[in-house]
């Protein structure tokens, strides 16, 4: 009798043995596909922002800029309203700044934790901006020009985020500097300044010289 059931059982360990080896073969290939779905630029541990981040940051600059470059055109002629646009922007931007530390600490098992050295700082920012918008322009620059650089070296400093994030951290925040710098050079490079609704005039009979084909205005 035990040796007439050997062949059964042979033949059950054999299936048994097939049946592990494709499970294994199946979950390989799972892995694989897994991988190939979700690269490591998308990952937490990548170095290169995902898609949706790179293009809302990027499009974020255009309001820092907008002010200085359409200035420049209109024949470097300062806007003291484009000011203050600028400045009400950059404080929105930098109340936005300090929410995001705030909200890396509120996950269930987050690694950075609602002490008072997170929640702090995710306040400041708001703080300084509302200081800036205050003092109004150009008294309102210092305080949120401070917060912008110092919020930026603090994101990048500190612990918590992924790589990406602080790559696209420090491209943001050169950018939002880099516009206050080129606003302060316009605004004291020339003795010409008017007001948004003077200004967009000058865009229009800009617009209108080159449509008669007589040449940019001077």
């Amino acid at each position: 009798r035990i040796f007439s059931r050997c062949p059964q059982r042979i033949s059950l360990l054999c299936q048994y043995s097939t049946y592990n080896r494709n499970s294994t073969l199946n979950i390989s290939k799972s892995n694989i596909a897994l991988k190939s779905i979700n690269p490591v630029r998308h990952s937490s541990h990548g170095i290169i922002p995902p898609l949706p981040a790179l293009t809302l940051g990027a499009s974020g600059l255009i309001p820092f800029f907008a002010p200085p470059l359409y200035m420049i055109y209109n024949n470097w002629i300062f806007c003291s309203d484009g000011e203050f646009m600028h400045l009400a922007y950059s404080a929105s931007i930098l109340s936005f700044l300090g929410g995001v530390r705030w909200g890396l600490t509120l996950p269930t098992g987050a690694k950075e934790i609602p002490n008072w050295r997170n929640l702090t700082y995710s306040v400041t920012p708001s703080l300084l901006a509302w200081t800036g918008v205050l003092l109004h322009c150009p008294l309102g620059y210092v305080p949120i020009t401070v917060g912008l650089l110092g919020a930026g070296v603090i994101d990048v400093v500190w612990a918590g985020y992924p790589p990406w994030f602080k790559i696209l951290r420090t491209i943001l925040t050169v950018g939002a500097l880099t516009s206050i710098g080129l606003l302060f050079h316009v605004k004291y490079k020339t003795d010409k300044s008017l007001g948004v609704t003077a200004s967009i005039q000058g865009i229009k009979n800009k617009y209108y010289d080159w449509k008669n084909g007589n040449g940019p205005s001077t």
